[in-house]
């Protein structure tokens, strides 16, 4: 149970005289401001993170891209017995993977932008359960508390299901022994007083997921720090310390609200509040389109890109597929360019985060100019 805050002040209480002859003495809860301040402190400090985060993440992937870029033109002009094509495909390998970690950083700082629509969270959760079976041993027993009338969320499905196996795979862990994860799903509403007490919290209709385990729950100081990327109380070498805080990133991307609530040797409950879609009508998913083999032209293609290594990249490989190109290093400069060569450009290859208008704008200015660009 929570302590107290108590807010002390005395006075002395003086005669007509002057003369001290008692005191007052006043006594103030102010444990809700207490607490309401630590998690504003601890909102701000996430917020920041979040921005460092998806800072840094933004520049090492266009790094990132450009090796890339340069490793896939080598392997198209090795061919298929090439001495270094080993080296090559492990080099690319290796790029990848760094790709996931700066893929998962910018989950957690809301630089990745969800494909939302109407959900069934039921489905989701049954989905996952089928997965568990590779995840979670059998000593772990799953149990479902699923509501029958759960109303629809507009919702991720794939970061959602990324979301609970992320929280699934924590629960495993502090179960290494066995015991019981149980996942829940229900309707709630937070009204004023809740989000009042809890910062982050809009009042309103929700869907509820709950997930919880008889593992070996955590101490307080352990619980401040969950959320943040690269906290972990593992090993070295058991994981990366994103798990978590690829939850909270994906929870807020939805304007959601999640609590843990936990003690040590009590197990961890997570509680995860997903905003209630007026329109309950669940669209289906469409078929994935086949991928067509790459035939190649003799259009002329616009490159707009800040980075150098990528305009040489994207030079190279539309080069080897019959393509002209023209690059722009900013959006200023391809307004200029496609103002004077818009009658022979095919098509526009835009980068969104660049210096000075931005992508943005000059997509908007292109479409100005041009409204079939």
């Amino acid at each position: 149970e929570r302590g107290k805050w108590i807010f002390f002040s005395a006075a002395p209480l003086k005669n007509h005289q002057g003369k001290v002859v008692g005191s007052i003495e006043t006594l103030q809860d102010v444990t809700e401001q207490k607490h309401l301040e630590a998690q504003l402190l601890h909102a701000q400090k996430m917020e920041a993170v979040g921005t460092l985060t998806g800072g840094i993440a933004h520049d090492f992937n266009n790094i990132l891209q450009s090796i890339s870029g340069y490793i896939q033109l080598l392997l198209m002009r090795k061919g298929d017995d090439g001495p270094d094509l080993d080296y090559l495909d492990q080099i690319d390998g290796s790029i990848q993977r760094a790709s996931e970690l700066i893929r998962q950083l910018l989950l957690f700082s809301r630089k990745v932008e969800s494909k939302l629509r109407p959900v069934d969270l039921n489905r989701n959760v049954v989905l996952v359960q089928g997965l568990l079976t590779k995840t979670i041993p059998k000593m772990v027993n799953i149990e479902l508390h699923l509501a029958g009338d759960l109303k629809i969320i507009n919702a991720d499905p794939i970061q959602l299901e990324q979301a609970m196996m992320n929280l699934v795979v924590n629960a495993r862990d502090a179960m290494p022994d066995g015991g019981k994860l149980i996942i829940e799903t229900e309707n709630a509403v937070l009204d004023e007083e809740y989000c009042k007490s809890h910062l982050g919290a809009t009042p309103g209709e929700y869907v509820l997921l709950t997930i919880s385990d008889t593992g070996s729950g955590m101490e307080k100081e352990t619980l401040e720090h969950i959320f943040e990327p690269f906290y972990t109380t593992k090993e070295a070498g058991s994981g990366t310390g994103l798990g978590l805080a690829i939850v909270y990133g994906i929870v807020k991307s939805h304007g959601g609200y999640i609590m843990c609530y936990s003690e040590p040797g009590e197990g961890t409950t997570f509680k995860i509040y997903f905003p209630v879609l007026e329109s309950e009508v669940i669209e289906e998913v469409p078929e994935p389109e086949e991928v067509e083999e790459i035939q190649g032209g003799d259009e002329t293609i616009l490159l707009v890109d800040d980075e150098e290594t990528i305009l040489d990249i994207g030079k190279d490989i539309l080069g080897q597929y019959g393509y002209t190109t023209i690059e722009a290093r900013s959006g200023e400069e391809a307004i200029d360019i496609y103002e004077k060569e818009k009658d022979r450009i095919g098509l526009v290859i835009l980068d969104v985060g660049m210096p000075g208008m931005g992508g943005h704008k000059c997509l908007r200015e292109l479409l100005e100019i041009d409204p079939g660009a």
